[in-house]
């Protein structure tokens, strides 16, 4: 539970696990908003203990008020809400152990949003193991097609993360925690040297995985992009025969270099921060 840093002040203090989009939902702003008023890279990783402004006077008593103000509202339309779900509804889904909304809606070509605004679900929460979730739309894509190429947000790329993970047999926590270190989810990421989008894929990997590893070539999208970052961490994996240490690495600084030289101090810390986010993403 997101706890302001003081009780007058509109203040948020960073906790370990936490990130911009929660906190956003939490005080019900945006998240440009809350990085504007911060001066932060909207994608950035937060550092526990950092004290954030928050726009407009959220303080928890204010957050708790607006959100027992609109159960009761929600409650009181709930003939109308249910009529107007019941249009866009085009299934079920009861959630088993480890599914996340993200992977949900990968799974049923929908967004996070979608998903979050059919079933009055804060996106940020963890789900329970039981719940009956309603599915929204009215088409399904045939299975195996990544959803929409385009993302904007950061619960889109997500979702395309979980999608590509599932796809290729790889931990979904540890292919965000990669993406995350990378370009902090960030379709539109460039390095000094060329390395692009949310893995930060050099154009000769791109090649390389294009036609050695899937067989044809993959658009130049963010889902693309996704696509061939995962494919090569998959193939670093079976490489080093599951050894995550060095699969990383070679992500990192190469697998030749890795071969070569072993994993560099600078590889380490890359290693590490990754492992230590993956237990929290």
């Amino acid at each position: 539970m997101l706890v302001p840093a003081t009780a007058s002040a509109a203040t948020y203090r960073v906790r370990a696990g936490d990130n911009l989009t929660g906190i956003a939902w939490h005080f019900h702003t945006s998240i440009w908003r809350l990085a504007v008023l911060n001066h932060r890279n909207p994608y950035a990783v937060l550092v526990a203990g950092t004290v954030l402004r928050v726009p407009g006077h959220a303080t928890a008593h204010h957050t708790a008020h607006h959100r027992r103000r609109h159960h009761v509202r929600r409650h009181r339309h709930h003939h109308h809400v249910t009529h107007h779900r019941a249009a866009h509804i085009r299934g079920r889904y009861t959630v088993r152990f480890g599914d996340t909304l993200s992977g949900i809606a990968a799974r049923y070509s929908t967004t996070v949003s979608a998903l979050a605004a059919a079933n009055g679900l804060n996106p940020a929460d963890i789900m329970l193991t039981g719940t009956r979730l309603s599915i929204p739309g009215r088409h399904r894509r045939p299975p195996g097609r990544a959803p929409g190429l385009g993302p904007g947000t950061a619960w889109e790329v997500q979702h395309l993360i979980d999608f590509w993970s599932v796809r290729y047999g790889i931990s979904r926590h540890l292919c965000r925690a990669v993406a995350w270190m990378e370009s902090g989810y960030h379709p539109g990421a460039v390095s000094s040297v060329g390395a692009w989008g949310v893995m930060q894929i050099m154009p000769g990997t791109w090649s390389w995985v294009e036609w050695q590893l899937i067989g044809h070539a993959v658009p130049r999208t963010t889902s693309g992009n996704i696509r061939i970052g995962i494919a090569y961490l998959r193939q670093l994996l079976r490489d080093f025969h599951g050894n995550v240490h060095l699969a990383l690495a070679s992500y990192y600084q190469g697998e030749a270099a890795v071969r070569e030289l072993g994993i560099l101090p600078v590889s380490r810390t890359y290693v590490a921060d990754i492992l230590a986010l993956s237990r929290r993403m």
